[in-house]
């Protein structure tokens, strides 16, 4: 690793963007070793490291001009003329849903596969199958997940999977069935069912917030109007379930609200009895008086047609990121508000054009290692090199001098790319 002791490359390593580290694979094979299979203390060092930087969105869209679908990609918003990251999803799928992000970590349902769920990390592009929940425990309960959830407990180092699955009822008395699969530390790898809850529909357009060790939903416990919707939460170590209350002083209920979590709180966004947005926090956890209205946005300053807004994390300085559902032509777009200016601002600029989007924290931490020795299905794909223009999609053979000219024009490149990420580093350990 040139001239540079061990510990000082690595403790460089510990503060450079993603990005930069992507491009570091290249240099060699021990670089390629490192940053494809970090030791556990690598891995949770860049986690720690990454936590206190600036908010990483991962957006699930497309790009301008292109006809694929499900392309997933990254920026970095302290880079403020930074270009995004396109990572491939290492399964193909018409459609699929994102369950919950932690630690780097994505819960992800294939929609065209009846309970297909996968926990995968983009940037060591290596993921593991979790196997279908049990059959439901009565006839009258479908076998097929309307809802999941995705957490992770600090104390025990453990991960769970919450699956719903909506049971046959009449308007008034809903049933949904529960069940938890546990990975982790001292875990089964098993699921288990636990009671039916009296809730139904789940809304599925966005991933359950994790508040105080405490995954958050928006559901009804009848008829789809306001007077049957509920906050449900579900605590991730007694594994049961509480209602969370709705600010009771000037909140004025809207059918498309949604809770999110800002800095650790519990936050609610949604439209005033007019046509603004509001920004409710939950001051002290599960405290109904301590809900506070932060702030107020003109609809006009968004967007001129929206349905629902949904939080997705706040950036360094104190901006309020969040994303709004355009109803003219169905797409979702990303926005920065600015609280001191109120001002807001697309981030189109950085080459997103999205379905869905969330904040995400990036990390070393391999989905196969938090199955411990047990026999789930643990897939590792090809590391993924940083290519802003280079398509790296699997190639038809070719034989002969076609064959020939390819491998001199790969080679070329990753001549380049080295050179390239050999001279960033340098200069990094130089002014880092």
């Amino acid at each position: 690793m040139g001239a540079l002791p061990d510990e000082i490359v690595i403790d460089i390593l510990l503060f450079l963007p993603i990005k930069s580290l992507m491009r570091f694979r290249c240099v060699n094979k021990t670089w390629l070793q490192l940053l494809t299979n970090p030791d556990p203390q690598f891995a949770q060092s860049y986690l720690t490291k990454s936590n206190k930087k600036s908010c990483t969105i991962l957006a699930l869209g497309m790009e301008k001009f292109q006809d694929k679908p499900n392309i997933y990609s990254a920026v970095e918003l302290n880079l403020a003329c930074d270009k995004s990251i396109n990572l491939e999803l290492p399964f193909s799928a018409k459609s699929y849903y994102v369950g919950g992000i932690r630690n780097g970590l994505i819960l992800l349902r294939l929609a065209d596969v009846k309970n297909k769920l996968f926990i995968w990390n983009p940037f060591t592009n290596d993921y593991i199958h979790i196997p279908s929940p049990p059959p439901p425990n009565h006839s009258d309960c479908c076998d097929k997940i309307t809802n999941f959830g995705f957490g992770f407990l600090q104390h025990t180092n453990q991960y769970k999977v919450i699956s719903f699955s909506e049971c046959n009822y009449t308007s008034f008395h809903p049933i949904s069935r529960v069940s938890v699969y546990t990975l982790g530390t001292d875990s089964s790898l098993s699921w288990r069912n636990l009671s039916d809850i009296s809730y139904h529909t789940f809304f599925f357009d966005c991933a359950a917030p994790l508040v105080n060790g405490v995954l958050h939903w928006t559901a009804f416990t009848g008829p789809l109007c306001l007077d049957s919707k509920r906050i449900v939460s579900f605590n991730m170590k007694h594994e049961n379930f509480q209602e969370i209350p709705y600010p009771k002083a000037n909140y004025h209920p809207n059918f498309h609200d949604r809770v999110g979590e800002l800095g650790g709180s519990l936050c609610i966004l949604g439209r005033d009895s007019g046509e603004n947005v509001e920004l409710w926090v939950m001051q002290e956890y599960g405290i109904a008086n301590s809900w506070t209205k932060l702030f107020t946005i003109g609809r006009p300053d968004i967007c001129e047609s929206f349905a629902s807004l949904l939080p997705i994390g706040v950036v360094h300085n104190g901006e309020i990121l969040r994303m709004t559902s355009i109803l003219i032509n169905t797409i979702t777009e990303v926005f920065l508000y600015y609280p001191e200016t109120n001002s807001v601002r697309n981030l189109k600029e950085f080459g997103l054009h999205l379905y869905e989007a969330f904040a995400y924290t990036p990390s070393f931490i391999s989905p196969r290692d938090i199955i411990g020795g047990g026999g789930l299905l643990a897939v590792r794909r090809a590391a993924c090199t940083y290519t802003p223009s280079l398509n790296i999609s699997p190639r038809p053979v070719h034989r002969g001098r076609e064959l020939l000219a390819i491998r001199r024009a790969a080679y070329k490149r990753n001549k380049q790319r080295r050179f390239l990420a050999k001279k960033e580093f340098l200069i990094c350990s130089r002014f880092g």
